[in-house]
Order: C-alpha cells, then sequence, then structure tokens
C-alpha cells in the first residue's frame, strides 16, 4: 500500500510539472505564425499607401504614406530626427513622441518633451532601424515587422511577448556625422 501511495504521488506530481512546462514555439514557428497575422492584417487594413515593400528576408513590410524624393538618405554615423508612434497589431498605440497622439490615446505626461527623437546609435529595435535606412528624409512611412525584428519573445509590459508591431515613422530630418562632412569637402 505504501508503494501504491508513493507511485501516486510520484505520478501526481510528474502529471503536474508536466502539465506547467509548456511545449515553446520555435523561433522559426513564431515568425511564420508572425507573417501570417501581418498578411491578416494587411488584407484588413485600411492604411493609404502609396509605395509598399516587403523585404523578403526579414519580413519586414514598409508602407510610406508620403514620398518626399529628397534622395537624402542616412549613412552610418548620422543623427536621424525622428517622428514616431508604436503600435501593436491592433493598433493600439504603446509609445510616440508626438504629443496630439499621446493626447488622443491618453498617454499624455507633461514631464515628456514631445520632441523628434534622435537615433544616433544602434541602441533600438532592429526594425525601427531598419525601416529608417529605406527612408530619405522627409518620407512618412509605416513599418510592419515580426516581432524578432522588434522585442522578440521579451515580455515589455504593455507590449506582450512575441508581438508583431507597427511604427508610423516621420523622418523630419538628417544630421550628417562629421566624417560625412570632412569627405565631402
Amino acid at each position: 500500500m505504501k508503494i501504491l501511495k508513493q507511485l501516486f504521488i510520484t505520478a501526481l506530481i510528474v502529471g503536474l510539472f508536466a502539465s506547467c512546462i509548456k511545449d515553446q514555439e520555435s523561433p522559426q514557428e513564431v515568425y511564420q505564425k508572425d507573417l501570417k497575422k501581418i498578411e491578416d492584417y494587411l488584407a484588413t487594413t485600411d492604411f493609404q499607401a502609396k509605395k509598399t515593400e516587403q523585404d523578403p528576408d526579414r519580413g519586414i513590410v514598409m508602407q510610406w504614406d508620403s514620398l518626399s524624393y529628397s534622395g537624402i538618405k542616412s549613412e552610418e554615423g548620422d543623427t536621424l530626427l525622428v517622428n514616431y508612434t508604436g503600435m501593436l497589431l491592433d493598433e493600439t498605440v504603446f509609445d510616440t513622441n508626438i504629443e496630439a497622439v499621446a493626447r488622443e490615446n491618453g498617454m499624455y505626461s507633461s514631464e515628456r518633451d514631445y520632441v523628434p527623437l534622435e537615433v544616433y546609435s544602434n541602441n533600438y529595435i532592429q526594425g525601427f532601424l531598419y525601416a529608417l535606412s529605406e527612408m530619405e528624409k522627409g518620407d512618412r512611412a509605416r513599418v510592419i515587422m515580426p516581432s524578432i525584428w522588434g522585442y522578440g519573445n521579451v515580455d515589455k509590459g504593455i507590449i506582450p511577448p512575441n508581438s508583431v508591431l507597427i511604427f508610423d515613422l516621420e523622418l523630419k530630418d538628417i544630421i550628417k556625422s562629421e566624417e560625412d562632412i570632412t569627405t565631402e569637402e
């Protein structure tokens, strides 16, 4: 009877432990699901794009709603001045540097300066940096990125793990690095 009781308790513990271990999806499975979510989003959005491109290697979709045709692109070392609004795939805003958008979405803070973001390093998510590298000064675009190019499987509070992200970006200005300026002279 004692052995039967121990076997029962062991089986119960093993079963409980096994039920707590969730099979993790592989990065490739998450990526494929993200691509499907992006495809579904594109099929239902009413975003008016003048130009759309999808990077076949990254799955990142760029939709320009305003093209400047300035011909001015950033190079490594430049500082970019950017207006942005970050959203989840259901278009819930999680961050913005645009005061009107912050007020509309109940996230305004008098403690924050609503000025263009200065992007001067690689300390940003890769999908954000990729999108800016594809834009010209004055362009406005929406970038939709699989989670691997955003925050991946990291829980960022308002941004759940494995979230496809959307950023509405406006590349306001490009401040050339000193190196760029001296090479041009």
